[in-house]
């Protein structure tokens, strides 16, 4: 059976029907980031420099999961451990169709080992975390908000050049889609190391008809992460394809590092998986990788991790509670994820920014009174970074012409 994640969820606001703007942490040149609202897009004063501690220079390198054996030879061999799925046959997503294994349909779960990735085009999300840190609740979430909320149309791009179609990115809309429907949350990513989970999505703004952009998502498995960097024991065909799509000149690329705020003792911490991925891209970009790829720290759950008290004080409308706010998560990073802090600090202002992401209330397993406005606002977010503008509605020409907003 697919392993159960953590619920990353809060509450809802009551504004009506209208979803209220998340505050996010955005930088301008200055050292620190100051905080925009993604609707006004007006900078507030930046808080005071903190102090950066000097990161570690040991860079951890992890290798693929499963006992090494030494034989006879002295060559090493890799025994595979024994994952989520205990039978090979088991098909994850059975419990959603009402499938059987018998009648389960013929989809092609690695569907990018038939694509040349250097045809790929468009604007990629690539959410980076560690296992049941909340990759899959942003994605699938984002998803569900851009169909069901907002003023967007959403169209699933699944056909490839040659015609062939991709019933895997299918299969994963139609699921994300239901199960959101149904207040169920969807499972996340299997344990298959060499599998990335692609999803094109071709959405135009109502409001702006001239306005029409791809948003892509890729996913891999908390678990397959932190094999990214290849050693003589991890997967190069894993390496190959986060490789391809990351140097591909064709693609804009945004990474969201989802934040595990209840790391495991004994297990990988998000700095070493941060820390370690950074070092990948260094490794493989150009020296300026960072002023065209777009940098997101996640914090999921923000209600549970910040309080009742200053929950709502962050959704607070007045300036003051966005300076506290802003100060509030970069502390928060900074005491918590130090390393992956510098990280962040070091990146170009332009291309990075800090987003909490709130879905709602969890009731017996079950999200209840969804709240759509993180996700608005990190639909939003993203565009900006793809695309240095906003996504808003088409102005008038008195809008224009006076500066109304």
């Amino acid at each position: 059976m697919a392993r159960r994640r953590r619920r990353n969820i809060g509450r809802l606001e009551e504004n009506g029907s209208q979803p209220v703007q998340n505050v996010i942490v955005q930088p301008d040149n200055s050292e620190q980031p100051d905080i925009v609202n993604e609707t006004s897009n007006r900078v507030e004063e930046p808080i005071e420099k903190l102090s950066v501690p000097r990161p570690d220079p040991i860079i951890p390198v992890f290798g693929s999961k499963g006992k090494q054996t030494e034989k006879k030879d002295n060559s090493v061999e890799t025994v595979e451990s024994e994952g989520d799925y205990q039978n090979e046959n088991e098909y994850p997503d059975d419990a959603y169709f009402g499938a059987t294994n018998r009648d389960k349909p013929e989809i092609d779960e690695d569907h990018l080992a038939h694509v040349d990735i250097s045809d790929r085009r468009g604007n990629y999300l690539l959410s980076v975390g560690l296992p049941s840190s909340g990759k899959t609740v942003l994605q699938s979430f984002t998803t569900y908000s851009m169909s069901v909320s907002g003023r967007l149309n959403v169209t699933l791009d699944n056909k490839e050049i040659d015609g062939k179609l991709n019933y895997e990115a299918q299969r994963l809309q139609t699921l994300w889609l239901e199960e959101w429907k149904k207040g169920n949350f969807p499972a996340g990513t299997p344990l298959a190391e060499s599998e990335i989970r692609e999803l094109r999505l071709d959405i135009e703004n109502l409001e702006n008809k001239k306005q029409k952009f791809n948003f892509s998502f890729l996913e891999i498995s908390g678990e397959s992460f932190k094999d990214v960097v290849p050693t003589e024991v991890s997967d190069p065909k894993l390496f190959a394809r986060i490789n391809n799509f990351i140097t591909n000149k064709k693609i804009k690329l945004n990474i969201a590092f989802v934040l595990k705020t209840d790391e495991t003792p004994g297990e990988p911490t998000n700095d070493a998986l941060f820390t370690n991925f950074v070092t990948f891209l260094k490794n493989n970009l150009p020296a300026n990788f960072d002023k065209k790829i777009g940098l997101i720290l996640v914090i999921p759950n923000p209600k549970a991790v910040f309080g009742e008290e200053n929950w709502k004080r962050m959704r607070s409308p007045k300036s003051s509670d966005r300076k506290y706010y802003a100060k509030l998560v970069k502390r928060y990073i900074y005491e918590n994820f130090p390393a992956t802090y510098v990280a962040y600090d070091r990146w170009n202002p332009k291309k990075r920014n800090i987003t909490v992401f709130h879905i709602g209330d969890e009731e017996q397993g079950r999200l209840k009174n969804a709240d759509h406005a993180d996700a608005q606002s990190f639909i939003k977010l993203n565009f900006r970074l793809f695309t240095d503008k906003l996504l808003e509605p088409k102005k008038s020409l008195l809008q224009w012409l006076f500066g109304a907003p």
